[in-house]
């Protein structure tokens, strides 16, 4: 979800909003974590959390049942409507083949290559959409136009989240990469910490620019979030690295999809996959969590075939596409959505 606007006409029977301090609550998960593994490093010696963990969040087989996939399905959701679909089609179709064809050529191409350029291109998207999201919602909480400080900040922030993503998969898809003497992975480390103190240095600048308070919270929120991963990692607690922007994306998305629907189907259902389980009379709010987590949970179980496996990858990729656009004005879906601060 990328958003920068914040209020635009909204239709008579919208009620619901969506709180910005809510957003900005979400990133306890930050010093929670910290203080989870520095006690469990310090007090502990990793007795506690790290030797009952996997070294890699996929090696635990409701993670991505939780995360990553139920909320790319509960995007996808929100599109089950003829109105968006008339809307969005063309804007969607030759994205979705080209993406088809990104998926297959990285299962089917020549290997290990194609695999390899694969992990390369999702890692780097999967990146800049999470961060592009919460990135977005910094502006809109600031209140200010973009500007170049703030272009450069973004494009940092996503630089150093690329390493550290790298940090955590690279070794096990890509396998031990030396550049000399010095390891690809090592290199990364410091090139983020120095990317790090960059952004320290651009927040600062950009804070005074801010217009709200909650938007110089939300500013420091995302260096906190950069900055923490790096450490963790560095401790060796993998899954906190990517537990953490999880929690903070994820849940921000379904806020968002959530309320969308709410919205959207507050008198009636025009969306089809509510209008087929209106008999159940659920809000949106269980509803829309209980179908995108049971779909994942259907995907995923049948992963391990190549087919399968390219849908979800294809998906995701449309997912990441258009949540660029639709929820900027001018869209269906950001006529059901707005931000109170």
């Amino acid at each position: 979800m990328s958003a920068r606007e914040q209020t635009l006409p909204l239709p008579q029977q919208t009620v619901h909003v969506i709180d910005c301090r809510w957003l900005l609550a979400l990133y306890l998960v930050i010093p929670l974590s910290l203080l989870v593994v520095f006690t469990d490093a310090w007090l502990f010696e990793g007795g506690m959390v790290y030797q009952r963990i996997p070294t890699q969040p996929e090696d635990w087989p409701f993670w991505t049942v939780i995360f990553g996939l139920p909320h790319i399905i509960a995007s996808l959701i929100t599109m089950a409507d003829r109105e968006y679909l008339n809307h969005y089609r063309r804007s969607l179709l030759w994205p979705m083949l080209l993406f088809a064809g990104i998926a297959s050529a990285g299962y089917l191409g020549p290997q290990p290559v194609s695999y390899n350029l694969l992990f390369v291109f999702l890692g780097f998207y999967t990146i800049y959409h999470v961060l592009a999201q919460q990135l977005g919602l910094t502006l809109m909480m600031m209140g200010v136009p973009p500007c170049r400080s703030y272009r450069l900040w973004k494009w940092l922030s996503i630089i150093a989240g690329m390493a550290i993503y790298m940090n955590v998969y690279g070794e096990r898809f890509l396998g031990n990469i030396w550049l000399g003497d010095i390891s690809l992975y090592t290199l990364l480390t410091y090139s983020a910490a120095l990317v790090g103190a960059a952004l320290v240095v651009l927040a600062i600048r950009l804070t005074p620019r801010s217009r709200h308070r909650i938007g110089v919270w939300y500013l420091w929120g995302n260096v906190a979030l950069i900055l923490s991963t790096l450490l963790i990692q560095e401790v060796g607690y993998a899954l906190f690295v990517i537990l953490i922007p999880r929690i903070i994306h994820d849940v921000t998305a379904y806020m968002v999809y959530v309320t969308h629907d709410r919205n959207r189907n507050g008198e009636a259902p025009v969306n089809g996959l509510y209008q087929l389980a209106s008999f159940t009379r659920l809000s949106p709010v269980i509803l829309l969590p209980l179908m995108s987590v049971g779909i994942a949970y259907l995907l995923t179980s049948y992963q391990h075939y190549v087919l399968v496996s390219i849908l979800v990858l294809t998906v995701s990729f449309l997912h990441y596409y258009f949540e660029g656009f639709i929820w900027r004005g001018g869209n269906p879906h950001r006529r059901y959505v707005t931000f109170r601060r």
